[in-house]
């Protein structure tokens, strides 16, 4: 034995390579292994007299790596091509490790690989483990397809079905012995190996988790169903030591379940995900009908008879019998609200499990109940010409929304263990404060997401990104790229079945509001200039004026209180402050001049008089809005609907409060603390940038002249390769541009552009439902002092 290998550590996994022609392949595959979480290994690469360039490879990518890992790597050369079995038989006798796992040189690891193998078979007292995969294409790219891997599998069933693949195996050799691992020189050796191990009375346990890729190329000797079916036959025949009758029994049974596998594969197990969700869905789908049952008993027990029964009027004329329905009269009432339910809830966010949080599915459906309810309370009253007792149907209200309650929060239970957190990657553009903040935010649900790495993409080439995004993360957030970059990762990522997060920016918000249009032979995305309709103006008037008045009868003590208790010092109790109202016109709202409980209660009466609305966005100050269209001109797009009592914004816990030099986030730590500076240099800073305001106006208008005449010549010039027939080079991202001091002072500070977001959502997706659910969400939600 080489002396270099004359070493021993009891738990070190010790990995065989069978190395031939693999030139193109085995850099990736040291570096799949470099990059294990679980780093007690040995890697052993068994160059099999490889006619091409392997080795060579493999001595450079050695002297790329630090010292310590390159010591843990070994080639072992030898003198003649004899196979891939014997070549793992090479490797087999030189491993040093308790553990043996075997990859491909084309094949790829997921990171955790061997971590995970390890401890379920620690889990189990395992001596054989393997695990599911999924299918790459030449460059291992996943084509979306995976398979799936029985929790056991003994000799017996081992017999008739093929889903051990050989780069997800590991062995302990203090349960195995280590002479099974050895490999017959015969066709389909591998599969050979695993029946002798599982032949001696070990089972194998499978880890049904895709912690593989398998590279298939178009046409590999695998993929020969011809040469698939000899060699499994002469498995049976001279390994198996099988019968002509039992050999062609078990081969059909392989025959079949190969065929039903793959059939169920493109049916069903690729798509698991979706039908997973499909099924947490139905989740909330049964919590409607329970709902409906609800009714149901209220229908046969209170308000069928009162509508069945005899109708007499006051005066005593009897109008005889009302309605008798029978079994699909009955039914047809109950699939009306049923529908209707469903309509209501889901229009409100009740049916989004996992996506919002368990209070906002709560709230979606305490809206879908009430709206239903009263839909069905004004159906019946005409069903019994006069109104019906209403006491009944705000108790069966009462029940249900404890029935929602408890669906809610146990849907996304369920939710979350069906749907584990998933592993993220974000790769972020040059807003490093929108980076960090989103970062934190995704933070915040560690039960959907596990921020595992940040890339900045002005740092990195188009080819890291690529092969970071293609490294099993579960979703990546793209956060503040802009142009070519983010439309390329896009395509990128959609086009390799990778889940993206898009945190979008001002125009991405404006094309949401977009309507498509189906004129010519392409689709056209007609933006209007205003996006609330004529109809629903008149009908967020209408809501305005009921809820301002009926807010106003509730806290009338509240305002008789504040009166008397302000009043009386030679200034008036409300103030009076000017802001910019819709479209930018200048009025007025009102509000209590010294702070404490209920101090905007006077803009309700605003919003009586049409200067308000009760939900839109913050109203501001026009001296402090004028400020903000001045640092970006995008802040008056918030203007195209009224400002609000409320907003979307409010709702989130956002306010504007550019007077301090920075928007006070209540869902955030201060961003004082984050920064390192006090308070006292912050002033003096904002006091700083305040006057520097116009010049650095000038200096914006300057920089996107140059920068609109730079983008159309580089588009002329793509736009003239492409007529040529020349293909644009991807090339290296741009490094990013050096941090302007003053670049928070031109674009307005972080929270203030969320608030600006979350504005420009509200007026894109303005809807009366929405509203309700904003002014649920903010009753329901105790705002920080």
């Amino acid at each position: 034995m080489p002396p270099e290998y004359m070493w021993r550590t009891t738990d070190v996994i010790s990995i065989i390579v069978p190395v031939y022609k693999a030139e193109n392949y085995i850099a990736d595959t040291i570096r799949t292994v470099v990059q294990q979480t679980c780093t007690d290994w040995e890697l052993l690469l068994v160059d099999d007299r490889s006619p091409d360039h392997s080795a060579e490879v493999i001595e450079k990518t050695l002297e790329s790596l630090p010292k310590e890992t390159a010591a843990k790597i070994h080639l072992i050369r030898k003198e003649k091509n004899e196979g891939a079995a014997r070549a793992r038989n090479t490797g087999v006798d030189a491993a040093k490790g308790r553990y043996i796992a075997f990859l491909d040189a084309d094949d790829l690891w997921d990171p955790r690989k061997l971590e995970l193998s390890l401890s379920y078979m620690e889990k189990y007292h395992a001596g054989f483990v393997f695990t599911s995969y999924y299918f790459g294409d030449e460059n291992a790219h996943p084509t979306g397809k995976r398979t799936r891997v029985p929790r056991t599998l003994t000799y017996e069933k081992a017999l008739s079905r093929t889903v051990i693949f050989t780069s997800t195996v590991l062995i302990d050799t203090e349960i195995v012995a280590k002479d099974l691992c050895r490999m017959p020189d015969i066709g389909s050796e591998d599969m050979a190996a695993w029946w002798q191990i599982l032949k001696s009375g070990i089972t194998a346990y499978g880890l049904d988790t895709p912690l593989a890729v398998y590279r298939r190329p178009g046409k590999s000797l695998s993929s020969n169903k011809g040469t698939a079916i000899k060699r499994i036959w002469n498995l049976y025949r001279n390994v198996a030591q099988l019968s002509v009758a039992g050999s062609a029994w078990h081969l059909v049974q392989w025959a079949f379940r190969a065929t039903f596998r793959r059939a169920i594969d493109d049916a069903v197990v690729n798509h698991m995900e979706s039908v997973k969700r499909f099924l947490t869905v139905q989740l909330s789908v049964l919590g409607l009908i329970l709902q409906t049952v609800l009714y149901a008993l209220l229908w046969f027990q209170t308000y069928y008879p009162i509508v069945s029964g005899p109708r007499i009027s006051q005066d005593g004329y009897n109008f005889g019998y009302g309605i008798k329905l029978y079994f699909r009269g009955h039914l047809l009432i109950l699939v009306i609200y049923f529908l209707v339910l469903l309509f209501a809830t889901r229009a409100n966010g009740g049916m989004k499990t996992g996506y919002h949080r368990p209070s906002a599915v709560f709230t979606g459906l305490v809206i879908g109940i009430a709206i239903t309810n009263l839909i069905t309370y004004a159906q019946l009253s005409l069903m019994a010409n006069w109104l019906l007792p209403a006491v009944p149907m705000l108790c069966l209200s009462v029940v249900q929304v404890l029935l929602a309650l408890l669906t809610a929060y146990l849907s996304d239970a369920v939710y979350r263990h069906v749907f584990p957190a998933r592993d993220t990657l974000f790769i972020t553009g040059e807003d490093d404060d929108l980076a960090d903040h989103m970062v934190q935010s995704f933070e915040t649900r560690q039960d959907r997401f596990r921020v595992m790495r940040i890339l900045h993409a002005g740092q990195k080439s188009w080819s890291e990104l690529e092969e970071e995004c293609l490294r099993w993360y579960g979703c990546v957030v793209i956060c503040g790229l802009h142009g070519r970059v983010k439309e390329e990762l896009l395509q990128f990522c959609y086009g390799h079945y990778i889940r993206v997060y898009l945190i979008p920016d001002v125009s991405d918000l404006l094309v949401e509001g977009a309507e498509q249009m189906d004129l010519f032979d392409t689709p056209i995305l007609e933006l209007k200039e205003y996006s609330i309709r004529w109809e629903k103006r008149i009908v967020k008037r209408l809501f305005d004026i009921i809820g301002s008045v009926a807010a106003l009868a509730v806290t009338c003590p509240v305002w008789i209180t504040k009166k008397i208790r302000d009043g009386g010092e030679g200034e008036p109790a409300v103030e009076t402050i000017r802001i910019l109202g819709q479209g930018g016109r200048k009025t007025v709202c009102h509000r209590f001049r010294k702070d404490g409980f209920g101090k905007s209660l006077p803009m309700l009466a605003d919003v009586l008089a049409g200067r308000l609305s009760l939900v839109g966005p913050q109203p501001l100050p026009a001296a402090q809005q004028e400020d903000l269209m001045q640092v970006n001109p995008d802040y008056f797009y918030r203007l195209r609907v009224k400002p609000g009592y409320t907003g979307y914004a409010q709702k989130k816990g956002i306010f504007y409060d550019e007077a301090a030099g920075m928007t006070k986030d209540r869902n955030v730590t201060q961003q004082d603390s984050r920064t390192g500076l006090s308070a006292e240099v912050q002033r003096e800073q904002k006091a700083g940038k305040n006057a520097v305001n116009q010049t650095d106006k000038k200096a914006v208008e300057n920089t996107v002249e140059r920068t609109a005449e730079k983008t159309e010549g580089e588009s002329r010039g793509s736009m003239a390769k492409r007529r040529n027939g020349i293909p644009e080079s991807r090339g290296v991202i741009p490094e990013s541009r050096e941090r302007d001091p003053e670049s928070r002072a031109r674009f307005g500070s972080l929270a203030n552009q969320n608030a600006l977001k979350m504005d420009l959502s509200y007026v894109q997706h303005y809807s009366l439902l929405l509203d309700l659910r904003i002014l649920l969400g903010v009753c329901t939600r105790r705002k920080e002092k």
